[in-house]
């Protein structure tokens, strides 16, 4: 394999790391042989940093069943354990000290607490932060929701189960791709990515491609609606997912 293409896995292995994308942390570890210590030339930092910096126990945990280095450091001279603010992430990267004091405030916007992937340095973030201060600043007299410009944000649920509510997810701008969306959305949601037979863009628009991807607004109501599989599953308590007689008339190959 060349290595530009070596290059693209290893991205693309810190991406899965970030986003918590179990399935395509294994495809590239077990099958393409990525090497789980790569780094990132900009900023050094490696898929554990990510996992650690946003607190996905199970991808810490599978990195370090697979060779992951706890000490390997990022060009700010930090280790993963380091960008953990989960205290039990914190504890099994062997780092016993407090959570850094920052991220012990009694609120973090979550624009500090999960900066979009990948940010290839402090000056980067604090850019973006600049940005999105000077946004609330201008519409603050309005009370209008804001984002930054490197990230989208979106409103995603599960069609037609007993909990109708959205959650709000960022998905940021360089990975507006299908692929990317789906991986977000099925994490955040719990949901297996075996059982989604679309993605639906509210009220009545189906989201196949890249390019649809692209012309998302923020705020934009998407849900995953799910294959007739899940039917069974549900029937087995599979995540919490309920399904209504709405459902069971949707006609979904799959």
């Amino acid at each position: 394999m060349d290595e530009i293409k070596m290059r693209e896995l290893e991205e693309k292995l810190r991406e899965a790391a970030s986003i918590g994308d179990m399935e395509m942390l294994r495809n590239l570890v077990e099958v393409k042989n990525v090497d789980v210590n790569s780094q990132n030339k900009m900023n050094g930092r490696t898929a554990l940093h990510w996992g650690a910096k946003r607190n996905h126990q199970t991808v810490v945990q599978y990195l370090l069943s697979h060779g992951a280095d706890t000490e390997a450091l990022d060009n700010e001279g930090k280790k993963a354990g380091q960008l953990a603010t989960n205290s039990d992430i914190h504890s099994l990267l062997g780092e016993h000290g407090e959570v850094d004091q920052q991220e012990k405030l009694p609120i973090t916007p979550n624009y500090l607490a999960h900066p979009p992937f990948p940010y290839s340095s402090k000056s980067d973030l604090q850019t973006s932060v600049d940005k999105l201060s000077l946004s609330a600043n201008m519409n603050n007299h309005n009370s209008v929701p804001v984002s930054t410009d490197d990230e989208l944000v979106l409103k995603v649920r599960v069609a037609h189960v007993e909990d109708p509510d959205f959650i709000e997810v960022e998905l940021p701008r360089v990975h507006l791709r299908y692929d990317a969306l789906l991986n977000l959305m099925c994490a955040e949601l719990g949901v297996d990515k075996q059982l989604v037979a679309r993605i639906r863009k509210l009220p009545n628009t189906v989201v196949r491609k890249d390019k649809d991807v692209a012309r998302l607004q923020d705020f934009q109501e998407l849900e995953l609606v799910l294959t007739n599989r899940a039917i069974s599953a549900s029937s087995r308590g599979y995540r919490g997912i309920v399904t209504s007689p709405a459902l069971t008339n949707e006609q979904i190959l799959y």
